[in-house]
């Protein structure tokens, strides 16, 4: 949800938007390695992940995005990551910091993937 807001409030340009995607994806890998080694496998409180993942999904909307699409992308974000369809399965199963960070990168490639054929075949977001 911080995703959202974040992108939302903050995001005035796309090259800005990409720029804090590699920040959020260093962030996540560090993040993800550090809670690993002190927590454990995939640990509840390493969220920069999901941050990863989410604005990965709100890159498809065009410029910044209506509401209602930033909606849409965090709901579609959270519905691959939660049910977990090929090809993010694979990266669930991967016992590494990068496979906790790379289940959500591709729940959110899905999410864009979503949004954009959206976009594309009906113009609703």
């Amino acid at each position: 949800m911080v995703a959202s807001v974040l992108f939302f409030v903050l995001v005035p340009s796309v090259p800005l938007a990409w720029g804090l995607c590699g920040l959020f994806l260093i962030l996540g890998y560090w993040g993800c390695s550090w809670g690993r080694r002190k927590w454990g496998k995939d640990p509840s409180r390493v969220v920069v992940d999901e941050l990863a993942g989410c604005w990965i999904a709100m890159l498809a909307l065009t410029d910044r995005g209506s509401l209602a699409g930033i909606v849409a992308a965090f709901v579609l974000f959270r519905l691959f990551d939660i049910l977990k369809p090929w090809p993010v399965s694979i990266f669930d199963r991967m016992d590494s910091a990068a496979g906790i960070l790379l289940d959500d990168v591709a729940a959110g490639i899905m999410a864009a993937l979503t949004l954009r054929a959206g976009l594309y075949l009906h113009g609703l977001l």
